[in-house]
């Protein structure tokens, strides 16, 4: 090889190396974890079959909010019919830096036909640039 093309490919690849290694969106980059204040309406956290969880919260981020995923798990030491109630996911669109929910149905109305015993209610709260943070609630369905 000539000296013109190799000094050609060292620029190149300086360039590229720079480029890389610069600073994402000029120091810009989110890293903190979005925070959240939910209460259930019902305290005591039991609900009968057929009836509805609503919640009050406030969703809040340093720069924006995405939304909150909300899943319920059972905990297995329940008795009853012979499906559990695993709600694959419901979500509330969240947008600012502060969000508020006021006496909001969260998942569809509860089933009869579903083992009756303890749940674990999950709050998977996330910002814009994919930062999230849980909230669980242990709940009884009877």
């Amino acid at each position: 090889m000539n000296k013109p093309n190799i000094i050609n490919i060292l620029v190149v690849f300086l360039a590229v190396f720079l480029v890389a290694c610069s600073k994402d969106d000029e120091g810009t980059t989110d890293l903190t974890k979005p925070t959240a204040q939910i209460e259930l309406l019902n305290e005591s956290g039991v609900f009968l079959a057929g009836s509805s969880i609503v919640i009050n919260g406030k969703f809040m981020d340093d720069i924006a909010l995405k939304a909150c995923e909300i899943t319920v798990d059972s905990k297995r030491n329940l008795k009853g019919f012979d499906v559990d109630w695993n709600y694959d996911e419901d979500e509330i669109k969240l947008s600012g830096k502060e969000f508020l929910v006021e006496k909001r149905q969260i998942l569809p109305v509860i089933p009869v036909d579903i083992y009756y015993g303890d749940y674990e209610l999950t709050f998977k709260v996330i910002d814009q640039s994919d930062n999230y943070t849980y909230y669980k609630f242990d709940i009884t369905i009877q």
